[in-house]
């Protein structure tokens, strides 16, 4: 793998730096895409890197450096972006750790704290980086899988600069893939891949979070997806909207076996008002699934093995490390 003092600004000297248990490479995280250090960059930069240090404490690996932080948003499907609010490009904040070794793609909240859920991806499973976008940058990752994924919205400069860390360790790294060729979940706790579907992971037991339950729970309560996702504030809109809705419901029944008149047309009364049901209780589990698959942690087996998890008490990322 690349080394953490790799060139990336042929007029910068590599700096490798101690940040506590955390090493960075201060010429190249607190510069511009032209390698000049920046005060506000270096206060984003310091800022997202605190934010994030639980998790990278956890995840990075002997000799692995962190290169740069850049905040976007994950990738969303045409889907979803037609029937997403606001609240959706909110919950979709996504922040990107660049190494020497790999990027780590990390779901955040508003303020830039770990959600506790990761991806990984080799550089060596990478394929091509491009940008694309104008006002705000869109950065479309190709796989050596074939699998491509594109994430939303970064600062121009940041998309610039990833766009020059990733010139210089691709080809650095072209012979160094994992199993997959591509990206992968990675439990918070043990670090070990996670197998998509399965909810559970299979090395430390940490249990997820899953879609049958969600799927469930949005069906037969209000905005319950939302609720059993852990986002409360936005499910207090649908699930106000589904009360009135049943309430509604109950008034229309309830009126037709009190007027002969109204209850003929009762049946396709509740018909139309159970298809708009149907519609938002869909589009609400879309919107959920996509939260349940970036693998929400449900309970842990003991608090004493997830704090000796959470000390690095288990090997490396990938299984037979």
């Amino acid at each position: 793998m690349a080394k953490a003092d790799i060139t990336i600004h042929q007029q910068q000297l590599a700096r490798v730096m101690p940040s506590g248990s955390i090493s960075v490479r201060e010429d190249v995280l607190f510069s511009n895409p032209k390698g000049d250090e920046r005060s506000s960059i270096r206060k984003r930069n310091t800022k997202a890197l605190e934010k994030l240090r639980p998790a990278l404490e956890r995840l990075l690996q002997p000799g692995e450096a962190v290169l740069y932080i850049a905040r976007g948003r994950t990738p969303l499907t045409v889907l979803e972006q037609l029937t997403s609010g606001w609240w959706t490009y909110i919950l979709a904040s996504a922040a990107l750790v660049f190494t020497n070794q790999r990027i780590l793609f990390f779901p955040v909240k508003t303020d830039g704290g770990w959600k506790e859920s990761v991806r990984s991806a080799l550089w060596g499973d990478i394929a091509d980086v491009k940008s694309n976008g104008f006002v705000t940058r869109n950065l479309a990752f190709t796989y050596r899988n074939g699998q491509k994924e594109t994430y939303l919205r970064f600062r121009a400069g940041d998309a610039k600069k990833i766009a020059l860390i990733a010139q210089a360790l691709i080809p650095t790294s072209a012979g160094e893939m994992s199993v997959t060729h591509g990206a992968i979940q990675l439990c918070p706790d043990c670090r070990k891949p996670l197998t998509a579907g399965v909810y559970s992971c299979t090395s430390c037991g940490l249990v997820f979070k899953n879609e049958k339950s969600m799927i469930l729970r949005s069906i037969f309560l209000p905005a319950g997806g939302y609720f059993y996702t852990g986002h409360p504030m936005i499910a207090l809109l649908p699930a106000l909207v589904e009360v009135i809705f049943l309430i509604g419901v109950l008034g229309i029944i309830v009126g037709g076996t009190r007027d002969p008149q109204a209850a003929a047309s009762l049946p396709g009364t509740i018909i139309v008002l159970f298809l708009f049901w149907g519609l938002e209780t869909a589009i609400t589990i879309l919107h959920c699934r996509r939260y349940i698959r970036e693998y929400i942690p449900l309970r842990r087996a003991s608090a004493s093995t997830s704090k000796a998890l959470a000390n690095g008490g288990s090997p490396g990322i990938y299984a037979g490390e």
